[in-house]
């Protein structure tokens, strides 16, 4: 009876330990699984945040160069208008300077008698100007440029003309702007593109 006992003891631990040892084994697979799946969701989760990372970082580097880009461009901006603020007052100065009532004087005499030894007229001339210029001209040259030439030139002032004058040579229906403004435009448009060259 003993025998049989010891049999079936040994019997019962055997297969205890077998199952144990199947336990073991069942755990040790499934931890191993829970392991590697671990390991393989914190591959994808590293890689993720890296993307994220780099992308975040480029989208950055991007942003700081546009806005580099931008303030380049701003700067050189206000600098081609700063420089032609300058030029314009430059030759704004320069203008008013030269368009002095003897300038205008002798600007005049060359263009009505150029004009005269085409047309041999001059009743179709009309000149505004500032009222101060006018007067300038009354004491200096108006009186010897109309007198060398035959009369009919018609002299106006107008409170819109700074300095310098219009000159029209078809009785007023169109006018050559020579006044301050239009030689500073003039000027000035001419210059900014120059300008613009040397800034780029």
């Amino acid at each position: 009876m003993s025998e049989q006992l010891k049999q079936l003891l040994d019997k019962i631990n055997q297969e205890g330990v077998q199952r144990a040892e199947e336990n073991k084994k069942a755990i040790e697979s499934k931890a191993r699984a829970e392991a590697q799946k671990i390991i393989e969701n914190a591959s994808k989760e590293s890689k993720r945040l890296k993307a994220e990372a780099e992308e975040e970082i480029r989208k950055m580097k991007d942003s700081a160069e546009a806005s580099l880009k931008q303030g380049a461009r701003d700067l050189v901006l206000s600098l081609k208008e700063e420089v032609q603020q300058i030029l314009k007052k430059i030759i704004t100065a320069e203008t008013s300077t030269a368009l002095s009532s003897e300038e205008i004087a002798v600007t005049l005499g060359r263009l009505i008698e150029n004009y005269c030894q085409k047309k041999g007229e001059t009743s179709d001339i009309k000149v505004l100007l500032s009222k101060k210029d006018q007067e300038g001209l009354k004491n200096t040259a108006l009186s010897k440029l109309k007198g060398s030439l035959k009369q009919g030139i018609e002299f106006k002032t107008s409170p819109n003309i700074k300095a310098g004058f219009s000159i029209s040579f078809d009785e007023g229906k169109s006018f050559f702007d020579f006044t301050e403004e239009g030689v500073v435009e003039a000027l000035s448009a001419f210059l900014n593109p120059e300008v613009s060259k040397l800034l780029k």
